[in-house]
């Protein structure tokens, strides 16, 4: 009797045949697209498999790599070993890939017997009960693969039973609403409409509505991911979404691209940029502390999970990329599970199917050692800047987004967030769709940045994303404008959607620069101008210049720091401790601050978000105080500067002195001199024109260690790592 692990126990009827007339359309389906795209079907081979791999020598490439590369036998023994205990989760998400990957090792393992049978009962099980909205998608790819991969296996009532079904499941998948190419849902549910099309193409089951899936999958694939990809991801890493949303689709999309490649025999992997530097993106943005990805837009703080694995191992094959062969091996390391015999193996052991289909060994690995400590993810306006990549480094990031794209973004322009042992300048970011996102989380006053409180703007857009006409809290915040760039064709340089800029990007070994122009999203009747310069002095010392005007010199403009326990202060200085984390901050300007602290609002027992006033302005909110700084004196255009230490945990003779900083300021600059550990440092910056500014690091004896103009120029990635290269 075979076992199954039960997830979920209320299971949907099968809904009935509907012919393929009665199908509704894709949303952005266009006839003169879909006709260019038509010469491609020609392309599908007759023959089967198609999908990922095409005929038997592509899977006896895989059995070398399995003989050759400890790597790939490790992950293939797991793989293996749970294939042929039987057991498959009848609910949730685990069903489809757990098939994927038997599938998988039946026919590595050159088809034995004993492993069709639990093959064929989970393909009948997928063919009596449904799922869930998000599941048709699954269940179409995964009878696709199977139909595809058994074919030779099958009879012809099989065959009949399991393509049928796949379109089936495919074709609801058209009937769920279609989100844009910047949301992770198209990619999970329509994105995967290829499978059964390239599948099942012109084998007789129903040669219409295959051939409209893989028309509508290449439209799809090539006229709207490909090129918002490009334009978000921009070769640099990345998405807009959060790290969480993007670990949670982004195979999806890998996937349905290099079943295309298979399939067609074209190299679409040759001239797409869009997932370049996607490894670097986990690399970089995730919690040296604990290895946690970076807590951001409605991304959580949790854990680097293995759905990254099920692309990376890909993309180093595609793209030569070894970051990204680095990063599957760093994930699987820490996937290794000793159980009470004391034996070793990896966890959920289904899931590294694609690691022994794609994994490259030939890929030369690139450590994060040979890396530069700074990195710029260029389509999102993020810069992450380290101290090293130990446990105890220093993490920071500052964001300023070109693109509004609306969805999971959040209204943080010119924000930063400042990690060391533990979250200390933080991004709280919320995944709650409720009062409070609308009113706090995803707004501008929950983030470290500026803004601008003009009493009698109105402010609307609900629950984010709900109506534009219901009102939320007045912050003082960035407008919020609705859905924003969603379409290939909406991001125009200097068009509606083009927001944020990041005007300077500079990197050495003793110094991070950045600046962030976020004026744009603003209503332009309220700022004229929010620029914001973030300079990180290896290895942890920050230094934060703000110039802010208003149209109005009664808008109250307040400098923003969240923290997650109660902030010290003392006049102009405030200190957290967070755990081991330590943050120091001195106010240079204003020079008379108005410091206030808003504590958190404490709830009733047994409740889980707070009431919302839309009439009032935002009060604290559970999980995190605010200190917000202003001018005493109203004025309509104001500096804010900002001293910030981050110091390594005190220890038996090594105490950490804090930074003495001094101001002087002349009409055209204001300049900070910076008494610290043992070194001075002096920064001036620009008060009008281009931000820019200089940088003089000297030690105890006077000798100059650092002379360097803050200039308004970007480096790419490319100049930097090649210069980390060749030292």
């Amino acid at each position: 009797m075979m076992r199954r692990i039960a997830l979920a126990s209320v299971l949907v009827a099968l809904v009935p045949l509907v012919a393929w007339a009665d199908w509704p359309e894709l949303r952005r389906r266009d006839a003169e697209r879909q006709e260019a795209l038509r010469p491609k079907l020609k392309l599908i081979p007759k023959g089967h498999p198609r999908l990922f791999i095409r005929g038997e020598n592509d899977l006896e490439a895989v059995r070398e790599r399995i003989k050759s590369s400890p790597e790939v036998a490790e992950a293939y023994a797991a793989l293996r070993e749970w294939a042929y205990t039987g057991t498959f989760a009848t609910g949730g998400w685990q069903p489809t890939p757990q098939l994927q990957a038997r599938i998988v090792v039946y026919r590595i393992g050159k088809r034995d017997p004993e492993l069709l049978a639990p093959i064929l009962e989970q393909m009948d099980w997928l063919c009596e009960n449904d799922l869930d909205e998000w599941s048709w998608s699954w269940i179409g790819k995964s009878l696709a693969m199977g139909y595809d991969w058994l074919y030779d296996d099958l009879t012809p009532a099989q065959r009949e039973k399991y393509g049928r079904r796949a379109l089936e499941c495919t074709k609801e998948v058209y009937r769920i609403w279609q989100h844009p190419p910047t949301n992770n849902h198209v990619y999970l549910k329509q994105g995967k409409v290829l499978y059964a099309g390239i599948a099942l193409y012109g084998d007789g089951i129903d040669d219409a509505a295959a051939e409209q899936m893989v028309l509508d999958g290449l439209e799809q694939q090539l006229m709207l991911f490909i090129p918002c990809h490009n334009v978000l991801n921009a070769g640099d890493g990345g998405w807009q979404e959060s790290m969480s949303y993007h670990s949670m689709f982004t195979y999806a999309f890998a996937h349905a691209l290099e079943a295309w490649h298979s399939a067609s025999g074209e190299d679409i992997w040759g001239d797409f940029y869009g997932l370049d530097g996607d490894a670097h993106y986990c690399l970089y943005l995730r919690r040296p502390f604990d290895n946690r990805k970076i807590r951001l837009a409605d991304g959580g703080g949790n854990a680097v999970d293995t759905y990254i694995s099920y692309y990376t191992p890909l993309l180093s094959r595609r793209r030569r990329d070894g970051v990204a062969r680095y990063w599957s091996d760093w994930i699987k390391e820490r996937c290794r599970q000793t159980d009470d015999e004391g034996k070793t193996t990896l966890r959920s052991p289904h899931k590294w199917w694609p690691y022994v289909l794609w994994y490259d060994p030939t890929v030369p690995t690139v450590t994060p050692e040979e890396l530069p400590l700074a990195r710029i993810f260029g389509g999102l306006g993020y810069v992450v800047s380290l101290s090293g990549w130990e446990e105890d480094a220093v993490f920071s990031a500052f964001l300023c987004q070109p693109w509004w794209c609306g969805g999971h973004q959040h209204l943080d322009a010119n924000s930063f967030i400042i990690h060391r042992y533990a979250p200390l300048a933080v991004d709280d970011g919320t995944l709650g769709y409720n009062d409070t996102r609308g009113n706090y989380f995803a707004r501008t006053i929950a983030h470290n940045t500026v803004t601008v409180y003009d009493p009698n703007e109105k402010f609307a857009g609900g629950l984010w994303g709900g109506s534009m006409n219901e009102p939320v809290a007045n912050d003082g915040g960035h407008a919020y404008g609705g859905g924003g760039a969603t379409m290939p064709g909406d991001f125009v340089e200097g068009g509606p959607y083009h927001r944020g800029r990041i005007l300077a990007f500079l990197h050495e070994p003793s110094y991070t620069y950045v600046v962030g122009d976020a004026t744009r999203y603003f209503k332009d009747y309220k700022v004229k101008e929010h620029q914001r310069a973030f300079l990180h002095v290896q290895p942890d010392l920050f230094i934060v210049f703000d110039r802010v005007e208003s149209t109005d010199p009664t808008f109250k403009k307040r400098w923003l720091l969240h923290t997650k326990t109660e902030p010290q202060v003392q006049g102009s200085t405030l200190s957290v401790a967070n755990g081991d984390g330590r943050l120091w901050c001195q106010t240079l300007l204003p020079s008379d601050p108005e410091v206030v602290v808003v504590e958190p609002v404490v709830l009733e027992e047994g409740k889980r978000i707070p009431d919302v006033d839309v009439t009032q302005y935002p009060p604290g909110y559970p999980g995190q105080w605010r200190v917000e700084v202003s001018p005493e004196v109203p004025a309509q255009r104001d500096y804010f500067l900002h001293v910030l230490f981050a110091p390594r945990q005190v220890v038996a003779g090594d105490a950490s002195t804090l930074p003495e900083p001094s101001l002087a300021q002349t009409d055209d600059a204001v300049s900070a001199t910076i008494q610290w550990g043992g070194k001075t440092v002096a920064v001036r910056f620009n008060k009008t024109g281009k931000l820019e500014g200089h940088l003089t690091i000297t030690d105890t004896r006077g000798r100059t260690l650092v002379d360097a103009h803050l200039e308004q120029r970007v480096q790419s990635n490319e100049e930097l790592i090649k210069a980390a290269q060749a030292k």
